[in-house]
């Protein structure tokens, strides 16, 4: 057997997982395209600027590449009208608690057609979720978020809650979720994860109630004096568990020396 056919018999079933985990994270991408065009069609940001943002920055875009606005920008899409799904509780907490700077949320809302697998734009919206603690949870404190954060990820992330967590922190999750507003607060935790996310599930009622904190909403792609495409190829999106990893089977040389080092 030789090193040879070994080197590129490893270096084919890398690349096929490769290709395999691309095939199953092409049906997110919808979202990082039309993020990417709002970004540099409607609030002037450049390819080499959107290259410079880090992953762990705190916004979609930083205020210092937002020609619109001096704020950092969140983008998130949907394809419900009242759901807004939006990041890790505390963090969004922190973002739009008083004295912080300002931040604005810009939301794609589409529809899904999965005869062409494509997802067609329907609108546009950008709100000011500055100073809006009050707004967006109610009276509930950092410290009251912070104990059900904790809750939750004292779950280790490889295995279910038993009866017992589970009952104790949706407990918890219910009783602060009473004195919340617009905001609800989303468990995860099972065998995967342990985290405590958060979400509009009454968005357009509270662009109702808070007309003053909308700052331009559009039916159509053309928004802000930009525009983004109006459709993209993309399949609906799933959440079921990934089947096992299939892989191209090893030449039979090199499973008998695989199978006599053992």
């Amino acid at each position: 057997m030789s090193i040879k056919l070994i080197y590129f018999s490893i270096i084919r079933r890398i690349s096929f997982i490769h290709l395999f985990m691309k095939k199953n994270t092409e049906v997110q991408s919808h979202g990082f395209i039309w993020e990417r065009e709002l970004c540099m069609n409607i609030y002037g940001a450049t390819a080499d600027e959107l290259a410079e943002i880090k992953y762990t920055s705190k916004v979609d875009l930083p205020s210092k590449f937002n020609r619109l606005d001096n704020c950092g920008i969140s983008m998130k899409t949907s394809c419900s009208p009242n759901s807004v799904c939006m990041a890790d509780c505390l963090r969004v907490y922190d973002a739009v608690s008083y004295g912080n700077p300002p931040i604005h949320l810009t939301v794609v809302h589409y529809t899904q057609n999965d005869e062409t697998n494509t997802k067609h734009v329907t609108t546009i919206t950008e709100i000011d979720i500055t100073n809006s603690t009050n707004a967006l949870f109610g009276d509930l404190t950092r410290d009251e978020l912070e104990g059900l954060d904790k809750l939750v990820k004292s779950v280790p992330q490889k295995r279910k809650p038993t009866v017992e967590e589970y009952t104790k922190m949706y407990a918890l999750r219910d009783a602060l979720q009473t004195r919340c507003a617009a905001i609800h607060l989303d468990i995860k935790c099972n065998s995967t994860q342990s985290r405590l996310q958060c979400s509009f599930n009454r968005f357009q009622q509270f662009l109702q109630d808070n007309p003053d904190r909308v700052i331009e909403l559009s039916e159509t792609t053309a928004f802000r004096g930009g525009s983004i495409s109006s459709q993209i190829l993309s399949s609906r999106r799933t959440f079921k568990k990934p089947l096992p990893l299939p892989l191209p089977p090893l030449p039979p040389q090199l499973s008998h020396v695989l199978s006599c080092s053992e």
